[in-house]
């Protein structure tokens, strides 16, 4: 049972108020969200859960936020490192 006082924001589900101290969820996940979940945990959901927030914690440090799209922010990763590599290569063929 939600606390007193708690509001339910617009587009959150009914559920109890998030707290950033939460050791655990308890949340229900669709069949397709459990098969994302232990694909990425070679079978095991907890292990997948794990290793997607150690991949958005690699994805947060380069500089993609959850308000971006992933497709268009890894294409732009990609021209950033191709052109950091053309950069490289002429400076070392200049070096020559």
């Amino acid at each position: 049972m939600p606390r007193k006082g708690y509001k339910r924001e617009a587009g959150r589900s009914v559920g109890m108020p998030e707290r950033m101290e939460a050791q655990n969820f308890n949340r229900r996940i669709s069949a397709n969200e459990s098969l994302i979940l232990a694909a990425a945990g070679d079978g095991s959901k907890t292990e997948g859960f794990r290793n997607l927030l150690c991949l958005y914690r690699e994805l947060h440090n380069i500089g993609y936020r959850c308000t971006m799209d992933l497709a268009a922010f890894i294409t732009e990763v990609k021209k950033v490192k191709l052109e950091v590599n053309k950069l490289t290569n002429m400076d070392s063929l200049q070096l020559k």
